[in-house]
């Protein structure tokens, strides 16, 4: 009897130490650069969530969603190449010129990128969901968000050309690959 008490309590003492450390691991911004990465990348820092994807040249459609349990997801703010390349490269000028239908190229021989609001979306669909479908291509784009105190857990839907792309989603200061689709974050 004592042997079966033993086996049946370790899984739960295992989920339970899990969840606090799965929380921990989104704490920092990851490693990534524009061009050069594909993928998400996921962070927090206090209560103020980061998304961002970026492609290797290649023009990509990003879609999903990220709904909050219990709670409601503020301050939505999307991030564009401009402001994404101010915390990428603080101080340093780029140059930037803007071409036909509102595309702006970044560099010489680099792909259009596009910044115009209208073309990509990425809005709130209720208190607790922000729904999202960019196109990017050899940039960074994404969004921040912040979450109430009283919500336990965030469920990110992450997909690339329309497929889930969990082996291509990095989270917090490690670069942590969690390979979950959809990708859960236990905050409580």
């Amino acid at each position: 009897m004592r042997t079966t008490l033993l086996v049946v309590t370790a899984p739960i003492l295992f989920w339970s130490t899990r969840a606090v450390a799965q929380a921990a691991m989104y704490d920092g911004r990851p490693a990534f650069a524009e061009g050069t990465d594909l993928g998400y990348y996921v962070w927090k820092d206090g209560n103020r969530c980061h998304v961002r994807w970026t492609t290797k040249v290649v023009m990509r459609r990003f879609t999903g969603s990220v709904v909050a349990d219990a709670g409601d997801l503020k301050s939505l703010k999307r991030i564009d190449v401009e402001s994404e390349s101010k915390v990428l490269y603080p101080g340093r000028v780029r140059r930037v010129a803007v071409g036909p239908r509102g595309r702006v190229h970044v560099r010489p021989g680099r792909g259009p990128v596009v910044v115009t609001k209208e073309q990509d979306k990425i809005e709130k669909d209720g208190d607790n969901r922000i729904v999202f479908n960019a196109q990017t291509n050899n940039d960074i784009d994404g969004f921040d968000f912040t979450v109430e105190p009283k919500t336990s857990e965030l469920r990110f839907v992450l997909h690339i050309d329309g497929k889930p792309a969990p082996n291509l989603v990095e989270v917090g200061k490690n670069n942590e690959k969690p390979h979950d689709a959809p990708l859960i974050v236990q905050l409580k």
